[in-house]
């Protein structure tokens, strides 16, 4: 199996799209792909198999079921200075650790009151910044705006990211 890099797979949608007037059209894309066959440069990196195709199918739909859900939680701060704070928070429904995501890992019921889902929470809001950053910098330059601000957050996420276990 080729090793898809990002500049692989740039230079493969690149000739697609180009060869069709400049549009991308993930349909035709696979078809073309499949009609070629394993000569296809990408023809490797689809699972052709149509029961596990299904299967792998299957699962993101689960993902995509619970992906949106969210609870909503009370914070109690209680000072012997200062006055009882109350105020509520939401948090994803369930959280799917970033390092068992490759392995097919599952969810788990996000628990405020854990420090690692709270820092795995922390962990996926950077890594999502970052995305987003990767995404739409160009758009935000060419609007005259500055990413400054979100590139702050995203180190202090990637740093309340850490436990414990992570720092020793």
């Amino acid at each position: 199996m080729a090793k898809f890099t990002k500049a692989l797979r740039q230079e493969i949608a690149l000739e697609f799209a180009t060869r069709h007037n400049g549009q991308f059209n993930p349909a035709l894309f696979v078809d073309h792909v499949q009609q070629t066959g394993p000569d296809h440069p990408a023809y490797s990196w689809f699972e052709w198999d149509r029961d596990r195709a299904s299967r792998n199918w299957w699962v993101e739909q689960a993902r995509e079921f619970v992906r949106d859900l969210r609870v909503t939680f009370t914070v109690e701060d209680i000072g012997n200075s200062r006055p009882v704070s109350v105020r509520e928070r939401e948090l994803p429904f369930v959280l799917s650790p970033l390092d068992g995501r490759e392995r097919g890992g599952g969810y788990f019921l996000a628990d405020p009151d854990n420090p690692e889902h709270m820092a795995e929470h922390c962990r996926q809001a950077a890594k999502t910044l970052v995305s987003w950053l990767s995404r739409y910098r160009s758009a935000v330059d060419h609007a005259g705006g500055s990413v400054s601000a979100i590139e702050k957050q995203i180190k202090t996420l990637e740093a309340a990211g850490l436990t414990t276990a992570d720092a020793a």
